[in-house]
């Protein structure tokens, strides 16, 4: 079915495949390793669904052959679009949840049509590598056993998050983006538009401070990320002309930006379940820092009696929700992402985290006045890691709600 019908181009969806085909000549600008780069001569640009985003099968892939460029005409194939003038991406997140966005104005107007996943894949810009790139293939990075690696330097949080097992698959995890702007447009507009597109993505995936999968800091996006964006070749006799900037001071670069986070945005609740709501969570503030429901349960056991670690147990999902207590788990997790950065410097660091560590702990008690109690009762336990102290306060917390002596 058709998802935008233009005069430029009309963007269709088909079982696995979402593709547009162009009505004019487009310049494109893409990711895309075959028929990627800037392009004047493509008449499509796809995304599809090539596997599953937990196990990853591929049945088409023993009819693909063992290179690229043979998956490349057997996907296209498939997708009944032309191998030598289509960039194709791919991603394991499913076309029916596929989000189409606009935004206008004047005589501008552009539209992202964006898949988006991040419970598999997240990272951060910067965050510790897992492979690099040789003449033959990718090969594993070997660090050390402190998460070092010669060429690449990282701080004590992320090579700390580092060593943590790697969590389970929970799903896709790639955000596909794909740009369609109505008016002519330089190459270099193309690139400055392209930047403002993952900008948006970033924003959007920030915005519901989603951890990166490779450290303790927040994703900027996934590991697998892919954008193409388009307009259309400049027809002179019909009086038209190109834009020549897209940076977030121009009317170009904020509906790029804007539709691109309107886009990821809805397209991470449809694939993932995640939005504002449910990202309002201590657990989701703090998980990153090791303060997750795994770790609270085992705290529970350790420090509580029996009764009151089962009580506990089965109140937890209810209690990691509670508005106060999410609210002063992210003000803990805005305080450790400030050390890490610097902005915090490291004399007031310990205090800091372990004030709001009693503001957490007062919050699940619901005895706000009774601050200072719980930060005396937390101090000789100061030296735990960050996330370990979060989850003793918690605990502790859900402790003293129940204790008549006020």
């Amino acid at each position: 079915m058709w998802i935008e019908d233009t005069d430029r181009y009309r963007l269709t969806r088909q079982g696995r495949y979402l593709s547009a085909v162009f009505k004019r000549p487009h310049r494109v600008l893409s990711t895309c390793r075959l028929n990627g780069g800037l392009r004047e001569d493509l008449t499509h640009v796809a995304n599809h669904q090539s596997c599953e985003g937990v196990a990853h099968v591929v049945r088409e892939a023993s009819n693909a052959g063992h290179g690229l460029e043979d998956y490349h005409r057997t996907a296209c194939a498939a997708g009944r679009l032309p191998p030598e003038s289509t960039a194709l991406m791919a991603t394991a997140a499913n076309m029916q949840c596929a989000v189409l966005a606009r935004a206008e104005h004047a005589d501008l107007s552009v539209s992202v049509v964006a898949t988006a996943g991040v419970l598999g894949n997240a990272t951060r810009a910067g965050d510790p590598a897992g492979w690099h790139e040789q003449r033959d293939g990718s090969r594993p990075v070997e660090r050390d056993e402190g998460g070092s690696e010669n060429a690449l330097g990282q701080s004590n949080l992320a090579q700390t998050a580092c060593a943590l097992p790697a969590p389970p698959e929970a799903g896709a995890g790639t955000i596909v983006t794909l740009v369609f702007i109505n008016q002519p447009c330089t190459p270099a507009c193309l690139v400055r538009a392209a930047t403002l597109a993952t900008e948006g993505k970033s924003a959007a995936v920030l915005d519901l401070r989603m951890p990166s999968l490779q450290s303790a800091r927040l994703a900027t996006g996934t590991g697998t990320d892919q954008l193409a964006i388009a307009a259309p070749l400049m027809r002179t006799e019909e009086g038209e002309w190109e834009r020549h900037w897209a940076g977030s001071h121009n009317t170009l670069g904020e509906l790029v930006g804007r539709a691109t986070h309107e886009a990821v945005t809805r397209c991470l609740l449809l694939q993932n379940g995640v939005c504002a709501e449910l990202r309002r969570n201590l657990c989701a503030a703090l998980g990153r820092h090791g303060c997750n429901e795994a770790a609270l349960r085992e705290l529970a056991r350790a420090e509580l009696d029996p009764p009151d670690a089962n009580c506990f147990e089965r109140n937890l999902l209810a209690l990691i929700h509670d508005p106060l207590s999410a609210a002063a788990a992210y003000g803990l997790a805005e305080i450790l992402d400030l050390v890490d950065v610097g902005v915090l410097h490291a004399e007031v660091a310990r205090e800091s985290i372990l004030n709001q560590a009693a503001l957490l702990a007062a919050a699940v008690a619901v005895k706000p006045d009774d601050f200072a109690c719980f930060r005396e009762v937390l101090q000789p336990r100061a030296d735990l890691t960050p996330g370990r102290l979060a989850a003793l306060a918690v605990v502790l917390g859900f402790e003293y709600k129940w204790n008549t002596h006020d």
